[in-house]
């Protein structure tokens, strides 16, 4: 299955009809369901799923977005499921649950989760991303050594944030569980995020029993490989049995969400690692046209299915 989130086009005042009209216009009629998506915008969504024959391959937490308390923080990332703020954490918990019952609603079978964030000041992470966007890699002993220092700072703070994690997706899982909905574990984009490389297995470990997969971002993963972080393809190797999605975009140096085939990433070397039953979300952003996206999905049509 072949789908798009709507991250592509959505817009804040957006008209949900004209959104889905215009995803249908470059071929396909499977959607995600992004994490922007307001509760009354979710509501005018679900009739017309049904009305224009489209269909949902799953749902980004959080959708709805969370309305209840304002955030200064992106969208997916509203309430954090790691929060040391047990109010926010339930918050984070309830909120999840919620993306629950929207995909029983639209009848997807997953819902795709960000982990939480391991809170570290100091700045390290921001500065090697910095550092690689501006290309400051004529001494690499330095660059490696700053890669190690966000690494293991990391690894310091993780004890107090994974424990909260860990409580918030014993009832995460549960509640998924009781509605028959899968949850997709989807690979970060900054270093200081959850999952690591390593906590994916662990995460995996405990509660794929209970139905959770591996959800792969290949542009999260490429931008982690080149900052050093871990590799893509390993990460791949070792998690392929237990993937059941993936989001598909394009990467400019660290740039994500291109429109897939733009931008410096072979994306094609990653296509034997998707296979006919995995979900694949083309997840590109509003810089990519809808030429761009046409193409995308005429190639990928061709190339996954041949």
């Amino acid at each position: 299955m072949l789908a798009i989130s709507t991250a592509w086009n959505y817009r804040s005042d957006a008209d949900m009809r004209q959104m889905l009209l215009d995803i249908k216009a470059v071929g396909l009629n499977t959607v995600e369901l992004g994490y922007k998506i307001t509760v009354p915008q979710l509501a005018r969504v679900v009739p017309l799923l049904d009305e224009l024959k489209m269909t949902v391959s799953s749902v980004h937490n959080f959708c709805p977005l969370p309305d209840d308390h304002p955030s200064p923080r992106h969208p997916s990332n509203h309430y954090r499921l790691t929060s040391l703020d047990e109010e926010e954490r339930k918050l984070a918990v309830a909120w999840t649950q919620r993306a629950v019952d929207t995909a029983v609603t639209v009848k997807a079978g997953v819902v795709v989760i960000h982990a939480g964030t391991i809170e570290i000041q100091g700045g390290l992470s921001e500065s090697l991303i910095k550092q690689y966007k501006e290309g400051h890699l004529s001494d690499e002993n330095e660059f490696k050594k700053l890669c190690a220092q966000v690494v293991a700072q990391r690894r310091a703070a993780q004890g107090p944030f994974m424990e909260n994690l860990l409580v918030s997706l014993e009832a995460v899982m549960a509640y998924a569980e009781k509605k028959n909905v899968k949850v997709g574990l989807e690979t970060r984009y900054y270093p200081t995020e959850m999952p690591t490389f390593e906590e994916i297995g662990d995460l995996l470990d405990r509660f794929h029993s209970r139905g959770m997969y591996y959800w792969h971002d290949f542009g999260h993963a490429e931008v982690n490989d080149r900052l050093g972080i871990y590799s893509h393809r390993e990460c791949l190797d070792r998690y392929q049995d237990k993937i059941i999605g993936f989001h598909i975009h394009g990467v400019k140096v660290i740039k994500d969400h291109q429109a897939p085939f733009e931008g410096d990433f072979d994306l094609r070397k990653f296509f034997p690692y998707i296979k006919s039953h995995h979900l694949k979300v083309i997840e590109s952003h509003g810089s990519a046209t809808a030429e761009q996206i046409k193409k995308a999905v005429t190639i990928l049509s061709r190339e996954l299915w041949a």
